[in-house]
C-alpha cells in the first residue's frame, strides 16, 4: 500500500513538473488575440480553422486546433508562426473597441465602426475586407410592394408614416437606406414630426440588433427591416415577411454596388511588433476564402457550425454576400464611397473631420500585410455561388 502510495505521489509530482515543462515552452510561443463577431460575414477564418492541415498542401499555411473555436497553432511553411487566441466580440462598435482596449490584437467586423474610432483616435488600420453587400429590405406580410419602387409609392400614398426598422446607426443597411430616401424626396427620422413641423413619410426605428428584427416583423412594431445576411434569409424563412430590394440596387443608381461591409483591422501596436504573424494570418484567412469560393460545402458547415445558422438558411444567405479578400482597386474605390457617405453624414467629429476621402483613405488603410500575403498565395476567391 505505502508503494502505492508513493508511487502515486511521484506520479503527481512528475505530472505536475510535465504541466509546468508545457506551460514554459507555450509561453515561448509568440501568439496574437483575434476578435471576431461569430457572423458569417467572416466565414473566411472559420472555414479556414475547419479546413485544419488540409490547408496546407495547396497553400501553406494551416490553423490545427487545440480547443475549438478559441485556440489554434497557426503553421506557415511548415513552421509554427503563432498561437492563435480567438476572442467572441460583439458586433458594432464593440469590436473596434475591444482592439482600442487592446483586448485583441486582430478585429474581424464592420468597416464604418472601424473608422468611426480612428477618427476618435484609435490606433487602429484597416488591412483586408471580408464581404460586400448582403444587405435588403424585408417588409411585413401583407404590405403591398414587393420592389422599392413598389415601396416608395405606398410610402408616398400611405396616409400615415411607414415605420422601417434597423439594427445600428452605423449600419451598412440604415445609412444605404437614409440616403436613398432622401434621393426619393421622402422624408424620415425618428419622430413622427420633423423640426419643421412637417409629418414624416418613414419612421426609423432602432432596433438595438439585428436579433429583434424577428418579433418586431411578427408583432406589428415595424412595416419593415433593412438588415444584412443571415437575418433576411432568415426572416423570409420563417415567413415573417418578403424580401423587396437588395440595397445594392438603391439609389442613386449603381452607387452602391459592391459596398464593403466586413473588414481585416489590427492595431498600429500589432503592426509594428508582430508583422510576421499578421502576414502568416493574412495568408490562412485568404486561404479559407479562397477555399469557400470553389466549395460552397464547406462554407455552410462552417456557418452552422460557428454562427448556429441552420444549413436552410445558410444555403440561401451564402450566395446573397459576396466574399472578397483582395484589397484591389474596385474595393478600395468601394471604400472611398462609403467615406464620402460618411463625410456628408457628418460622421466624422475629430481626427478625420474636414479630410478629403483621399487623405482619409490613406489614414485608414494599411494594405502592404495583405498584399504581401497574397504574393505568396495562388487566389482566386470571390462570390461564392451556388453549386
Amino acid at each position: 500500500m505505502k508503494v502505492l502510495k508513493v508511487f502515486g505521489l511521484y506520479f503527481l509530482v512528475f505530472s505536475a513538473f510535465l504541466c509546468s515543462a508545457v506551460f514554459a515552452a507555450d509561453q515561448n510561443i509568440p501568439s496574437i488575440k483575434v476578435g471576431h463577431v461569430g457572423h458569417d460575414h467572416q466565414l473566411a477564418l472559420y472555414v479556414a480553422a475547419e479546413a485544419g492541415a488540409g490547408l496546407e498542401k495547396e497553400y501553406g499555411v494551416y490553423l490545427k486546433e487545440l480547443k475549438p473555436q478559441e485556440v489554434y497553432d497557426l503553421y506557415d511553411g511548415g513552421h509554427l508562426a503563432a498561437r492563435v487566441h480567438l476572442v467572441r466580440v460583439g458586433g458594432g462598435s464593440k469590436m473596434p473597441a475591444a482592439l482600442e482596449q487592446g483586448h485583441i490584437e486582430v478585429g474581424l467586423g464592420g468597416l464604418g465602426p472601424v473608422v468611426k474610432f480612428i477618427d476618435k483616435g484609435a490606433q487602429i488600420r484597416v488591412l483586408a475586407p471580408l464581404n460586400n453587400d448582403g444587405d435588403s429590405l424585408i417588409l411585413r406580410n401583407g404590405f403591398p410592394a414587393h420592389s422599392w419602387q413598389e415601396f416608395v409609392r405606398e410610402v408616398k400614398a400611405s396616409p400615415k408614416p411607414v415605420r422601417i426598422g434597423y439594427k445600428d446607426p452605423m449600419a451598412n443597411a440604415y445609412m444605404i437606406l437614409t440616403r436613398a430616401l432622401s434621393e426619393e424626396g421622402i422624408r424620415y427620422g425618428q419622430e413622427p414630426v420633423g423640426q419643421d413641423g412637417r409629418p414624416m413619410q418613414v419612421i426609423t426605428v432602432n432596433l438595438q440588433g439585428d436579433e429583434n428584427a424577428l418579433p418586431s416583423l411578427e408583432s406589428g412594431l415595424v412595416d419593415g427591416v433593412v438588415v444584412n445576411e443571415p437575418t433576411p434569409s432568415m426572416l423570409v424563412h420563417k415567413k415573417a415577411g418578403h424580401k423587396a430590394a437588395d440595397l445594392s440596387d438603391l439609389p442613386p443608381k449603381g452607387k452602391w454596388k459592391g459596398h464593403p461591409c466586413c473588414v481585416v483591422a489590427a492595431t498600429e501596436t500589432a503592426l509594428h511588433q508582430k508583422p510576421r504573424i499578421l502576414r502568416s494570418l493574412l495568408k490562412v484567412i485568404a486561404a479559407g476564402a479562397d477555399l469557400m469560393s470553389r466549395d460552397v460545402e464547406k462554407a455552410i458547415a462552417a456557418e452552422a457550425k460557428w454562427t448556429k445558422t441552420a444549413p436552410d438558411i445558410g444555403r440561401k444567405s451564402i450566395i446573397n454576400v459576396s466574399y472578397v479578400i483582395r484589397p484591389d482597386e474596385a474595393w478600395q474605390k468601394a471604400v472611398d464611397t462609403w467615406v464620402d457617405l460618411m463625410i456628408t453624414s457628418n460622421q466624422f467629429q475629430k481626427n478625420l473631420k474636414g479630410k478629403t476621402s483621399s487623405e482619409i483613405h490613406a489614414v485608414i488603410l494599411e494594405l502592404t500585410p495583405m498584399n504581401e500575403a497574397l504574393s505568396e498565395l495562388r487566389l482566386k476567391p470571390g462570390k461564392v455561388k451556388k453549386n
